[in-house]
């Protein structure tokens, strides 16, 4: 699936050992802090995500559905091209790449894979509250991370007890995260009368 989700191969990933950075946080009154809002977040049965990445090698868009423990589904969308992709337990089913009008596909390319928490972008970018020199400003808090002269800018934006908003300025790029309907999420199914295939979706 990292062959599809681009995003997560972005200089974020690179800065993983500036755990040991200075973390200064200011703060200020507002609703639930970041560190308890990250783990009500991540620790719901479900949430929609809304992505959007910016890179210089073109722009990708997805709505996708985590579903605790170990379900992941929806699509990504790149060049007007649509891919269907769920993971459930440690099945993944990615459908082949289609115009962004056609109907929902129902023939799915199956592989095994590692698990949807690995791949799905709250869990891989919302970790990252405390890897960093923080600021808090209201309900937006704002993570440096730096490494030489490489510097990655994080923002965590909390609505009641949980992130609503993930943004994030990096060297490679820009991510924007959407997380919404926590808990009133729709569930990870495949569509009715799908069908497997062995062979690699092409396109």
């Amino acid at each position: 699936m990292r062959k599809y989700l681009a995003f997560l191969l972005l200089g974020i990933l690179t800065l993983v050992g500036v755990g040991g950075a200075a973390i200064g946080v200011v703060q200020s009154q507002s609703a639930t802090g970041i560190s308890q809002a990250v783990k009500n977040t991540l620790g719901a049965a479900n949430y929609t995500e809304d992505l959007v990445e910016k890179t210089p090698q073109g722009n990708q868009t997805a709505r996708l559905v985590f579903q605790s423990p170990d379900r992941l589904g929806g699509w990504l969308m790149s060049a007007g091209r649509k891919t269907y992709i769920y993971i459930i337990g440690t099945t993944e089913y990615i459908a082949v790449s289609q115009s962004a009008t056609a109907p929902a596909p129902k023939t799915f390319y199956t592989q095994q894979t590692t698990g949807a928490q690995a791949v799905d972008p709250a869990h891989t970018y919302l970790p990252y509250y405390d890897k960093g020199k923080s600021t808090r400003n209201g309900a937006v808090t704002t993570v440096t991370l730096t490494q030489g002269n490489q510097k990655e800018v994080l923002d965590y934006t909390v609505t009641g007890n949980y992130v609503s908003k993930f943004a994030a300025v990096t060297p490679g790029g820009t991510i924007d995260l959407g997380i919404s309907n926590v808990g009133s999420s729709p569930a990870v199914e495949l569509p009715q009368g799908y069908k497997t295939t062995k062979v690699a979706p092409q396109g």
